[in-house]
């Protein structure tokens, strides 16, 4: 083999190999086909929009949405025509369409309802629940503290669709069809939000620590 044939080979070598490392480098993950999961850090629906340390509807009329809300995962301060307002973990602030607020820093949901929604769904009977605190209520939304002792029961009662804010690792059960503890079951993560649906059931907290949620929930007119 020739001086310059062999040149030749290392150079088309040293090449390949750089091309081969390049993707590997700069590779970007595909999630277009992931979906949201029901716990993801990010959820969107016909009904909400809700960001993880974001907040994309803090001027007043911000469009398509109304009622918005920032939820504390931290100690936070959120600025705005009141002033500075101070919320420990799980404390709320609300705005209405035509307030603005500042976006604030640090650990938050914001959590903003769509104008344009489609119809909302009722449970089958209203109920209305006990042993919780209502911290927000306007014409179409409430938003409150769902707080259940360890080891204590809340009776029948009622939701609308909601969104959850999950503050503390507890397990939840109906005890009028699962009696046992099953690993994993019912688990509530911390610092997740879902969306859920209408539904009439009995709750138990299987846990030693008490049940902290913010619960935002849709009023209907037999819920008033």
């Amino acid at each position: 083999m020739s001086r310059t044939t062999f040149l030749i080979l290392m150079v088309a070598c040293t090449m390949y190999v750089s091309a081969q490392d390049v993707p590997k480098k700069n590779k970007v993950q595909d999630v277009s086909s992931q979906g949201t999961r029901p716990d993801s850090l990010f959820l969107e629906n016909a009904y909400v929009h809700v960001q993880r340390n974001k907040a994309s509807y803090g001027p007043a009329h911000s469009k398509a949405v109304g009622t918005r809300l920032i939820v504390a995962l931290a100690n936070l301060k959120v600025k705005s025509h009141r002033g500075v307002q101070a919320l420990e973990r799980g404390g709320v602030a609300a705005f209405t369409a035509n307030e603005s607020y500042d976006p604030p820093t640090g650990e938050y949901f914001e959590v903003a309802f769509k104008l344009n929604h489609p119809p909302l769904k009722a449970p089958e009977e209203w109920i209305e629940p006990t042993k919780n605190t209502i911290v927000y209520e306007d014409d179409e939304i409430r938003a409150f503290e769902e707080r259940l002792e360890g080891g204590d029961e809340r009776p029948l009662h009622s939701h609308a669709q909601r969104v959850v804010v999950r503050l503390n690792e507890v397990q939840l059960t109906d005890p009028r069809f699962e009696r046992s503890k099953n690993p994993g079951a019912g688990l509530q993560v911390p610092n997740t939000v879902r969306f859920a649906e209408p539904i009439v059931h009995v709750v138990r907290n299987l846990s030693k620590i008490p049940l902290f949620n913010i619960v935002i929930e849709y009023k209907l007119p037999t819920a008033n």
